[in-house]
């Protein structure tokens, strides 16, 4: 079975044709996407921390400076349909959950909670059918509130087909 990979580049303010992807995947439940912002050019920014990297960076109880997040439609099987997931990667630490319930960031409807590690991040399972832009929303503003620094607008999305 071969995958394909698309590169989807696209502005938080407008993700109108990344959302076009998502709905595709979701009708076709053929895939999943990552999505992250896309950090300015390290000469844009001459006193920015360096990204954290490094051989002794697994040591460390937190995931990446940049948030990543995921979703991913359930699977068709020949006996059912698995759910829909979501998750983010962070460096927002331990409970992550409690963080953006404190925000005011509300997960999708019917949602809930099936892992929240600091450094494998937070994955929440979705009902099927749970609307794309919805999922869209809430990893914005849970990638905005776990972030360590304010987000850029510019974004990019890796769409994986199977």
């Amino acid at each position: 079975m071969s995958r394909r990979t698309d590169v989807v580049h696209f502005f938080r303010s407008d993700p109108a044709e990344l959302l076009g992807v998502l709905r595709e995947l979701g009708r076709d439940r053929d895939g999943w996407v990552n999505i992250q912002a896309v950090e300015p050019e390290e000469d844009d920014m001459p006193d920015a921390p360096p990204a954290r990297a490094g051989v002794f960076n697994f040591l460390t109880a937190r995931g990446p400076r940049i948030p990543v997040g995921t979703w991913v439609p359930g699977e068709v099987t020949s006996r059912r349909t698995e759910r829909d997931s979501v998750g983010i990667q962070h460096p927002g630490g331990p409970k992550a959950r409690f963080t953006l319930r404190d925000a005011g960031v509300v997960p999708p409807e019917g949602a809930t909670v099936l892992s929240d590690h600091p450094r494998r991040g937070l994955v929440l399972s979705l009902p099927n059918g749970t609307d794309p832009e919805a999922v869209l929303t809430w990893l914005f503003e849970a990638s905005r509130v776990l972030a360590t620094e304010p987000l850029p607008d510019t974004w990019v999305a890796i769409v994986h087909r199977r």
